[in-house]
């Protein structure tokens, strides 16, 4: 889906609050445009956004435990991760104990910690494939010509209701209630709708050697 861009919902949203005849030099374009911008970051962290999930893939060194993230990658809004070990995808778990640090033996990794980089263990010995299932954060929504990367009607009437409120304008009440409305119906349609699953072992799953 298109969604539209910063300076189109800015120009309606202009619109809505009754600037629009007072031309470019009554609108504090600045002002709208945070509106904007904050409905999104804040729609955006309250739900896990399907049509934003991505992957990426990491091919392990022997011996190296850490991994950068991918650029539009927020650890998180990290979803799944699994390993590829010759035959199939095996999913790895959160969490790594200082008992399982002190073991510097080389292995199929199978545990992962959400570091500044990504931290696995046990060490690798060979080369694998690290997928990992992610939810993108929005792309940048600074300039007319970006785009917003959620659904631009629910920005639109966050960025409308918290702009109405801000003028003091009769009719900004309404708008609140309209909006709850929209994202309690949102966060219901959400609940229990989980990330499809890419496992392929369960959290007991022990590292082993590499099959050659």
């Amino acid at each position: 889906m298109i969604y539209r861009t910063l300076g189109e919902l800015r120009s309606e949203l202009s619109r809505r609050l009754g600037f629009g005849a007072q031309g470019s030099s009554g609108i504090n374009s600045a002002l709208l445009d945070s509106f904007l911008q904050n409905a999104q970051d804040q729609i955006f962290a309250a739900f896990e956004w399907r049509n934003r999930i991505k992957y990426d893939e990491k091919t392990t060194g022997v011996g190296q435990t850490l991994y950068d993230w991918a650029v539009d990658c927020d650890p998180t809004h990290l979803r799944d991760v699994a390993i590829y070990d010759g035959t199939r995808w095996v999913q790895m778990h959160e969490g790594i104990s200082w008992a399982q640090r002190s073991d510097d033996q080389q292995f199929q990794p199978c545990r992962y910690e959400k570091y500044e980089q990504m931290e696995v263990w046990p060490a690798p010995d060979a080369a694998y494939t690290i997928r990992r299932y992610y939810v993108a954060v929005p792309s940048r929504f600074t300039q007319d010509n970006d785009r917003a990367s959620i659904d631009d009607a629910l920005i639109f009437l966050h960025a409308l209701t918290n702009a109405k409120l801000h003028y003091k304008q009769s009719d900004g009440q309404a708008y609140a209630e309209q909006l709850n409305a929209m994202l309690d119906k949102l966060k219901a349609k959400n609940r229990g709708h989980a990330v499809v699953s890419r496992r392929g072992s369960n959290i007991d799953t022990p590292a082993r050697p590499r099959q050659v």
